[in-house]
């Protein structure tokens, strides 16, 4: 018989976090779960830790494969998965005891397509409550809360996989900035009844210091951004909808003035090809004349700026 729940874990050079990870799914109180353990082409000896895993434990299936970015390695997970319910964990976070049995009950008991839950984000700066209840059960409503007010991961959700088999939704190749997202939204967007358990199930291990400038970016190719965009648009297709988009690409904006000085060029290409989602957005209008400025040449802003954070 296939288990009630896939868990499915992608991996990356986490030799030594992976433990912990899978420590913490094989302690649920729920047993009726396969655990797939993607490695996406470690070379720091995660691998074998895997492994030695699977062999004491005939849950595991562990998957390895080269290095193909995340998006390829959610996908490889995916098509592995036998279970009813999936949900995905990053091999740098842990989740507590009750999880996978509180989820699944509640997906039973509502017949939910999709089950929300709470989680606790721990980075520099301390442990954090992040509060993720829906505002509604019907799916059209809780779209209307992602890209503004949920979180976009796939790590707090139970979802039921005939959704996927039922529309033929992949992964898109490439994007690895946000695919998560793209397909809650992808199919928040088939229509499903969508539950929540008000409890932090997931500990999200951010491990950084928040506080630090010098964190506030990590760079990532515009084409993905520009990608995410074209990937969702076609789903986010109501007024209220392009609203909650132009606050997302508004952000983005606004992240790229940290780009490096050597990406400037494509940065300020991305801002003129939506620069007017920036104009339609909510950003406060002092920090849309500093994107405006910045990316028509007065790039000593980005300085000043630094400067400030340094003196606070």
């Amino acid at each position: 018989m296939n288990p009630k729940v896939s868990v499915i874990v992608i991996v990356y050079n986490a030799v030594g976090l992976i433990p912990r990870c899978i420590d913490s799914i094989l302690a649920q109180s729920f047993r009726d779960f396969e655990l797939i353990v993607v490695d996406d082409g470690s070379t720091d000896g995660t691998d074998a830790v895997i492994d030695r895993y699977a062999l004491s434990d005939g849950r595991i299936k562990p998957l390895h494969q080269r290095n193909m970015g995340v998006a390829a390695a959610r996908q490889a997970g995916l098509d592995l998965a036998s279970g009813d319910y999936s949900i995905f964990v990053d091999a740098d976070d842990w989740i507590e005891p009750d999880m996978l049995e509180s989820m699944y009950d509640r997906a039973v008991d509502d017949c939910a397509g999709m089950v929300f839950c709470d989680y606790v984000e721990e980075n520099g700066l301390g442990t954090f409550y992040r509060r993720q209840q829906p505002t509604s059960s019907d799916s059209a409503k809780v779209l209307e809360q992602m890209l503004v007010s949920l979180h976009g991961g796939m790590v707090n959700k139970l979802i039921d996989n005939d959704l996927y088999k039922r529309s033929g939704f992949r992964f898109i190749p490439g994007l690895n900035y946000c695919e998560d997202e793209c397909m809650i939204i992808r199919l928040l967007s088939l229509g499903c009844r969508v539950s929540y358990v008000g409890k932090a199930f997931y500990h999200y291990d951010k491990n950084s210091n928040a506080g630090s400038i010098s964190n506030l970016w990590a760079y990532r190719p515009v084409e993905e951004y520009d990608l995410f965009i074209k990937s969702c648009s076609p789903y986010l297709d109501t007024p209220e909808l392009q609203k909650n988009l132009n606050e997302r690409i508004a952000a983005t904006i606004k992240k790229l003035t940290y780009a490096p000085a050597d990406k400037y060029g494509e940065c300020q290409a991305f801002y003129r090809r939506h620069k007017a989602a920036l104009m339609k957005s909510r950003l406060s209008l002092p920090k849309k004349l500093f994107c405006m400025l910045y990316f028509n040449g007065f790039r000593f802003l980005a300085g000043l700026r630094e400067s400030y954070h340094n003196k606070h």
